[in-house]
C-alpha cells in the first residue's frame, strides 16, 4: 500500500505541470493587459513600466512562468493585481467558508440520497420508485442557477426562513454556538442548491448498487438460509451495495476545495468560487491560477483518497 501510494504521488506531479502550463498558456493567450483596466487611461508610462515591473509582466512569458512556479512550490502564490495583497491571504479568508459549505452539502446529499436510493430499490418499477426517478430526471437536468433562484424565492422570500445572502450576520456580535447556529443558518440555502444534483446522482447510484447486490448468489444464499428479509437487506445487501459510495465520497472531498461558483455568486456567499469569478473577471491572473491549482491539486489527491478508503472496505482490493 505505502509502495502503492508513493507511486500515485509521484504520478500526480507530471499532471500539476501540465495543468499549470496549459493554465498559464491559456492566461497568456487572452486578450488585453491584465493592468489596463486598473490604469487611468492617462496614467504615465513610467509608472505603468514600474507597475509591470513590480508585478513581473515585464519578463518573458517562459520566465514569467518559471518565476511563478518557483514561487508556487515554495507556498507563495504572487499578490494580487486587483487588490495588491497576497493571494494567500486573500484564500486564507475564504476557503473555510468554501469547505464549510461543501460538508454542509454533503451531509445533506449523504442523508437524503442514500434513505431515498434503498427505499426506490426495496419497491422497483412501483408508483414510489416512479416517482423517485422522475425527481432524479429533474433533479440532474435543473441548472444550479435556476435551483438556487427557486430555493432563494420559496424559502427566502416568500416564507422567509433562511438568509440568502452572505455567510454570517453583520456585526452580530455571536460567540460560540450562537455563532455557529448562525453561519450553518446562512449556509442551508447555497448547500441545498449543491446537494440537489447530487441526490439526484447519489440516489440513482445506490438504487442501481442495491438492486445489483440484490440478484448476487451470496443474497440468494442468505434468503435459502431462512434469514428475514431486513436482516438480509442490512447484513448482506447494503454491505456491499454501499461500498462503492466510498469512491465517490473521495472524489467529493476533492472537490470541495472548489466550491459552487455558480452558487456561490448567486448567494453572494463570500467563498473561493465567488473570488474565482471576481478574479476572472478583473483578469487577476494570480489568483486565477491559484485557485485552479489548488482545485486540481484536490481533486488528485481526494481521487487517491477514494482508491485508499475503496481498499480498505473491500478486502478484495489489493494495490500492488
Amino acid at each position: 500500500m505505502v509502495k502503492y501510494i508513493t507511486r500515485r504521488l509521484l504520478g500526480t506531479i507530471p499532471m500539476i505541470v501540465l495543468i499549470s502550463i496549459i493554465l498559464f498558456t491559456l492566461l497568456q493567450l487572452a486578450p488585453g493587459d491584465p493592468l489596463a483596466g486598473k490604469l487611468d487611461q492617462h496614467a504615465d508610462a513610467n509608472y505603468i513600466a514600474k507597475l509591470k515591473e513590480d508585478f513581473g509582466l515585464d519578463k518573458p512569458p517562459v520566465e514569467q512562468f518559471f518565476f511563478w512556479a518557483k514561487n508556487f512550490v515554495q507556498g507563495n502564490f504572487g499578490v494580487s493585481f486587483d487588490k495588491k495583497v497576497l493571494v494567500q491571504d486573500l484564500l486564507s479568508e475564504r476557503i473555510g467558508k468554501t469547505v464549510f459549505l461543501g460538508i454542509v452539502s454533503l451531509i445533506f446529499t449523504y442523508m437524503i440520497a442514500i434513505p431515498l436510493g434503498i427505499l426506490s430499490a426495496n419497491k422497483p418499477y412501483s408508483k414510489l420508485d416512479y416517482t423517485l426517478t422522475s425527481a432524479s430526471f429533474i433533479g440532474f437536468s435543473m441548472p444550479s442557477f435556476f435551483a438556487g433562484l427557486l430555493l432563494i424565492y420559496l424559502f427566502g422570500f416568500q416564507l422567509g426562513w433562511f438568509p440568502y445572502s452572505g455567510s454570517e450576520t453583520e456585526a452580530s456580535g455571536y460567540e460560540g454556538l450562537e455563532y455557529l447556529m448562525d453561519r450553518l443558518h446562512h449556509v442551508i440555502l447555497p448547500a441545498m442548491t449543491l446537494a440537489i444534483i447530487n441526490i439526484a446522482q447519489y440516489n440513482r447510484y445506490v438504487r442501481a448498487s442495491v438492486l445489483d447486490a440484490k440478484a448476487q448468489d451470496y443474497t440468494r444464499t442468505a434468503r435459502s438460509k431462512g434469514l428475514s428479509e431486513s436482516k438480509v437487506l442490512r447484513k448482506h445487501v447494503l454491505r456491499n451495495a454501499l461500498i462503492p459510495l466510498v469512491t465517490l465520497f473521495g472524489i467529493d472531498l476533492g472537490l470541495l476545495l472548489s466550491g459552487a461558483i455558480i452558487t456561490e455568486t448567486i448567494f453572494g456567499f463570500p467563498g473561493v468560487g465567488q473570488l474565482y469569478i471576481q478574479s476572472i473577471t478583473t483578469r487577476d491572473y494570480p489568483v486565477v491560477m491559484a485557485i485552479t491549482m489548488m482545485t486540481s491539486m484536490a481533486v488528485l489527491i481526494g481521487n487517491l483518497i477514494a482508491d485508499i478508503l475503496y481498499a480498505f472496505v473491500d478486502p478484495r482490493i489489493k494495490y500492488d
